[in-house]
């Protein structure tokens, strides 16, 4: 059951990642089929509930920061998913909160973010496009860190590494 769940988990990040390249936008079934399977698999890891709980304030917290600086920004409050990030980039990250411990969800985003600028720029050489898919990018992300798990064995979503 565990390897089926993963290769669904897998064939779902290919489909965000080739649906949000396409089309620059998700549909929300996918982020909620993440999001179920992600909860199996956590809970099926023994993995305690303060982890998800962690993970979301830090998401809470990072959002709440990034409304209050493009408010400041454009001096007005505004929501910040009509015109800067999409409101599937928001929801994919809600999505992989169970991927992750706490420490690698943190790294996650920030490592994320690196991969999803390099990642625009490379598909900005050959597509004209000021959009960014950034939850493919990031889907694609976690299907190469999953890639790597399996072949090496190492648990790095749940495991500190650096």
């Amino acid at each position: 059951m565990d390897i089926a769940i993963q290769i669904i988990i897998m064939l779902l990040f290919i489909v965000v990642f080739v649906q949000d390249l396409k089309f620059r936008a998700i549909h929300m079934l996918l982020p909620i089929g993440i999001i179920i399977l992600g909860f199996v698999a956590y809970f099926r890891n023994g993995h305690h509930y303060l982890g998800l709980v962690y993970n979301l304030v830090f998401l809470v917290i990072t959002f709440s920061g990034l409304y209050l600086y493009l408010s400041i920004k454009k001096k007005n409050f505004k929501n910040p998913f009509k015109q800067t990030m999409g409101l599937g980039d928001l929801l994919f990250f809600i999505a992989v909160i169970p991927f992750f411990s706490t420490y690698n969800y943190i790294l996650f985003f920030i490592s994320g973010m690196i991969f999803s600028i390099i990642g625009f720029l490379l598909i900005k050489l050959f597509n004209k496009t000021d959009l960014v898919p950034l939850a493919g990018l990031l889907a694609l992300y976690i299907a190469l860190l999953k890639i790597g798990q399996y072949s090496t064995g190492i648990d790095i979503f749940f495991t500190k590494i650096i």
